[in-house]
């Protein structure tokens, strides 16, 4: 485990800066591949399939109008620019979509995925 880990710092989407919960713990599929050993009767074979590099399970501290902004842009049909800032200060930018997963109204938590359009780009500290 790193020195500095941990929830992520913030969320931007599209210019708006999200409050995240404290115990938010993110799925950040940073590879563009996932990769599958196929058994031969010689050596294993690889398979290579395309996956898009996501940012799952991003829990945001959101009023109700927060959430209808984060639904709007989920079904909005323009890209929109994407950034966390991870515990390290480590920031990764990206622009494309976000998927608006749910609500809990208990807590104020709307969870969302957010889908780049190319890759993320980051900037480590």
């Amino acid at each position: 485990m790193g020195n500095n880990t941990g929830t992520l710092r913030k969320v931007v989407i599209d210019g708006v800066t999200y409050d995240v919960f404290g115990d938010t713990n993110i799925t950040f599929n940073r590879t563009k591949f996932e990769i599958e050993g196929q058994a031969t009767t010689g050596n294993t074979m690889y398979k290579m399939t395309r996956r898009v590099p996501t940012i799952e399970s991003v829990g945001l501290a959101t009023t109700p109008a927060e959430m209808e902004t984060l639904k709007s842009k989920s079904e909005g049909l323009a890209d929109i620019t994407l950034s966390v800032e991870l515990a390290d200060t480590s920031v990764y930018k990206a622009t494309g979509r976000i998927n608006f997963e749910n609500y809990e109204s208990e807590t104020g938590k709307s969870t969302i995925v957010m889908i780049p359009k190319r890759d993320w780009t980051p900037f480590l500290s």
